[in-house]
């Protein structure tokens, strides 16, 4: 994937680098181990101060989406106003979707196994999250059919979120992420 291809938030905030941020941390921790929560530093080098993470690895199965809800939710719940929280929640169930239903690598077999990341910083009032996958396609929102009951998840990310993007990974596949201010 050339640098052309790599979206750039559209709205960047105040608080831009965390997603390059917290990219670089996905591609340097590499794969989570199911349900792991850290501090993933006591103060970035960008300069944001202290970053908290929590990690879960998605099972290939129709609750997972539900399952990345709850983890928002009990995530943010102190740190967010309720409506703030039901929208990174909404947000991760689309971009946990997208990742089970379009994440597998052209020719790989076996099990899909997408990972989010959540990152919130509370000095800066922010939170990042991502979702991890092995294709390599580009995530473009689509215009889809009045009637079809699917197929408008990126535009629902592109309305709660204050920006959007997505970076390839070093080691293949793609990191989906969404920022917002809390």
């Amino acid at each position: 994937m050339s640098a052309e291809q790599v979206a750039e938030p559209a709205n960047p905030p105040r608080i831009e680098a965390t997603w390059e941020w917290l990219c670089r941390a996905v591609d340097h921790i590499g794969s989570p181990a199911p349900g792991l929560s850290f501090p993933l530093a006591p103060a970035s080098a960008d300069g944001l101060g202290p970053a908290h993470c929590a990690v879960l690895v998605v099972p290939p199965v129709p609750q997972s989406a539900h399952i990345a809800r709850d983890l928002i939710r009990r995530t943010l719940v102190d740190r967010a106003a309720h409506e703030r929280v039901e929208d990174v929640a909404v947000t991760v169930s689309e971009l946990v979707s997208n990742a089970l239903r379009y994440g597998r690598a052209p020719g790989a077999e076996g099990e899909l196994h997408p990972a989010l990341w959540l990152a919130y910083w509370d000095h800066w009032s922010c939170a990042v999250c991502a979702v991890t996958d092995d294709s390599d396609l580009v995530p473009v929102p689509v215009e889809a059919d009045e009637l079809a009951e699917s197929g408008r998840g990126l535009q629902v990310v592109s309305a709660l979120s204050d920006s959007w993007g997505w970076n390839p990974r070093a080691d293949g596949g793609k990191v989906v992420w969404a920022l917002f201010g809390l």
